[in-house]
């Protein structure tokens, strides 16, 4: 059996050949952890994240070669030994540490049309009653992340009190990291918030003089409110109020705009106090309801207070769906292209049909996923995949982690398929599913919410919406729930256009992002309904190859090969995405090697709670307590920002 200094000592080089490296103190601390892999360094010389990297690293090497891929590690090692570029042959690589980037064929165009058919679904029978006014029946939610403000680069004046209450909220610990979260004091045109809702209200504007019968009606908007420093809690929901007031309260016409706070949400409990019984079941539903924490705790309530405020505030609420506040619907485009405007692509009778999927299991469409078209892009049509297609082989954290690839398949044979082409499901008796999925531009049926009980956990913190669907993988009997693609619901993404600086500021955050949802997704799916295997037959390739049996390795020389890659950034971007590693990784790791069970035994406790809550809305729909009705419809108004 080879140890790892044997097998790292061969691919660090293999996977350095073609990188310009630094110099540099960042660079110097990834190589002396290349330099312990390959066994010419003691391990006591290095410091976090690569000293717990390191010891998962023998442990995951030791169950590889123990597996499946025991004969291809033994091959990739010949090859190395050869003296062979990698990039000669990158498969051999890739079946050991990325074999999504040859999921179902070694060909990616091959790869398009295998995946496409392994999507397609064959429609039993269509939603029996499908959303025809969406301007009524559904609720568009999206999530605010705030933080406190940049001194000297906030237009708010130097006296104004809310500027002075937040800059103190500064001084506190930040308890939450989010990409790129807006400051408070953000000016309006570089304001995320203000820019999706005045897209909305346009769009909106569109479909008023497309069916008159709408104007009748407003459309609710509900948005999470989240924050990184908990005593800018009291502050933010005066801050977005002003925004949204005066002038800029003109260009919302049509909204109804609502706001949640983490404080806000633990009052929603105290109201619902009479029908939760004891203080176990008050103590789990604080634990999960709510919107301060992992972006999977405010995704999840996004997706299930639609469903309190049906039974409490507006019974002819039936569905929801999540936008993201950098994205806009290009109604003139979508009109143009599909013959319909973004709020009539809702009213398709496929959204919460049933059908079966290639296997013959059956599936309800009970949710519903559009596409992304870059602002950059859309000049060349609606349909322009917002991923480039990979042209060449990459090189060094790339070539390890060829995402790229599984990605652009993913994108094309689910976001961009166009019923009834040639080829293609017919948008009738066959549709395409969907698991490849952005944080916007996805919703789901109420009834189909509270009958399949879907949550993303609150330790998940990166692709909290593609992982919202696993939770019902263990689900017991058919049908098991599934997206419904809808081509044509497609939303251009401006970040770029209006707040390149933010993206800019986000990238590190982004970036230990992706290497968290590595080590989280893998230890997830591995406690799952038909553990690991199974998931990641369902959900590859792309979000499928962050599940990995080795994900410490792939965690560890990602970062570690993007550390000493010039091209990654400055110095200073490097050093700020290490310092951002050191404290988000190890902690992941450690509990990895500790106890096992811990992931486990927290999804179960969430899994209760979230079950709690669904058994609580049937006891309220039936029977609520008096006073509570009212409460709840106070708290609303309160919490109204337009």
């Amino acid at each position: 059996m080879l140890t790892t200094a044997e097998l790292f000592s061969l691919l660090i080089p293999a996977l350095l050949e073609g990188v310009e490296t630094g110099g540099d103190e960042v660079a110097r601390g990834a190589d002396n952890f290349f330099e312990v892999l390959s066994g010419s360094a003691p391990g006591e010389t290095l410091t976090e994240p690569f000293l717990t990297l390191v010891d998962c690293i023998e442990d995951e090497f030791l169950q590889l070669q123990e597996g499946s891929v025991s004969r291809d590690i033994e091959e990739l090692v010949r090859f190395l030994g050869s003296g062979a570029s990698i990039k000669e042959r990158p498969g051999l690589l890739w079946k050991v540490f990325f074999p999504e980037a040859l999921y179902l064929d070694d060909d990616p165009r091959a790869q398009i049309d295998k995946l496409r058919k392994r999507r397609r679904i064959k429609i039993l029978r269509p939603a029996e009653v499908p959303i025809t006014r969406p301007e009524r029946e559904m609720l568009f939610t999206s999530n605010v992340l705030l933080t406190v403000p940049v001194p000297g680069k906030d237009p708010l004046p130097a006296d104004n009190s809310l500027r002075k209450k937040a800059l103190d909220a500064a001084k506190g610990p930040q308890q939450y990291w989010y990409d790129h979260p807006v400051p408070l004091g953000t000016s309006p045109e570089s304001n995320e918030v203000l820019y999706g809702l005045k897209g909305l209200a346009r769009a909106y504007g569109v479909e008023k003089e497309r069916r008159p019968g709408a104007d009748a009606s407003h459309v609710k908007v509900l948005l999470s409110i989240s924050v990184t420093h908990r005593d800018l809690r009291p502050l933010a929901g005066e801050w977005l109020s002003s925004v949204l007031s005066g002038e800029e309260k003109k260009s919302l016409e049509g909204l109804e705009v609502f706001g949640f706070t983490e404080d806000d949400t633990a009052e929603i409990l105290n109201i619902l106090d009479p029908c939760i019984d004891g203080d176990e079941e008050r103590l789990l539903l604080r634990e999960v309801f709510g919107v301060d924490g992992e972006y999977g705790r405010h995704y999840s309530f996004l997706k299930a207070f639609p469903a309190l405020w049906s039974v409490l505030l507006d019974p002819d609420i039936r569905g929801t769906f999540k936008i993201d506040l950098d994205q806009v619907f290009p109604q003139q485009e979508l009109i143009a292209e599909t013959g319909k405007s973004a709020f009539e692509l809702f009213t398709s009778p496929l959204w919460g049909a049933y059908g079966r999927d290639f296997q013959g299991k059956e599936c309800e469409l009970g949710m519903i996923a559009g596409a992304l078209v870059n602002e950059g892009d859309i000049r060349r049509g609606l349909f322009t995949p917002d991923i480039p297609w990979p042209e060449s082989t990459p090189t060094g954290e790339d070539l390890f982690f060829f995402k790229q690839r599984p990605m652009a398949v993913s994108t094309r044979a689910e976001m961009m398929t166009r019923y009834g082409e040639e080829g293609m499901p017919d948008g009738t008796d066959s549709a395409i599913e969907r698991f490849h999925v952005t944080g916007g531009t996805n919703g789901i049926l109420l009834e189909s919410l509270r009958r399949h009980r879907p949550f993303t956990p609150g330790f998940v913190g990166r692709a909290e919406d593609q992982a919202y669907i696993l939770s019902t993988f263990t689900a017991e009997g058919p049908p098991r729930l599934g997206y419904l693609h809808q081509p044509g619901l497609i939303m251009r993404h401006d970040k770029e256009a209006f707040a390149s600086q933010a993206v800019t500021a986000g990238k590190a955050g982004s970036y230990v992002g992706d290497l968290v949802r590595t080590l989280v997704f893998s230890d997830y799916a591995s406690f799952l309904q038909g553990g690991q295997k199974m998931t990641k037959a369902m959900v590859d390739p792309f979000t499928g190859c962050f599940i990995s049996a080795a994900p410490a390795i792939s965690a560890g020389l990602r970062l570690a090969l993007h550390l000493v890659d010039t091209s990654k950034g400055s110095p200073g971007a490097r050093k700020e995405v290490l310092e951002l590693a050191a404290r988000r990784l190890p902690e992941i790791l450690k509990r990895k090697r500790g106890p096992r069970g811990e992931l486990a035994r927290r999804w179960q406790r969430e899994r209760r709670a979230w079950n709690l809550y669904y058994d609580l809305l049937d006891r309220l729909e039936e029977a609520p307590p008096e006073g509570v009705r009212a409460a709840f419809s106070r708290l609303v108004e309160r919490c109204r920002l337009v």
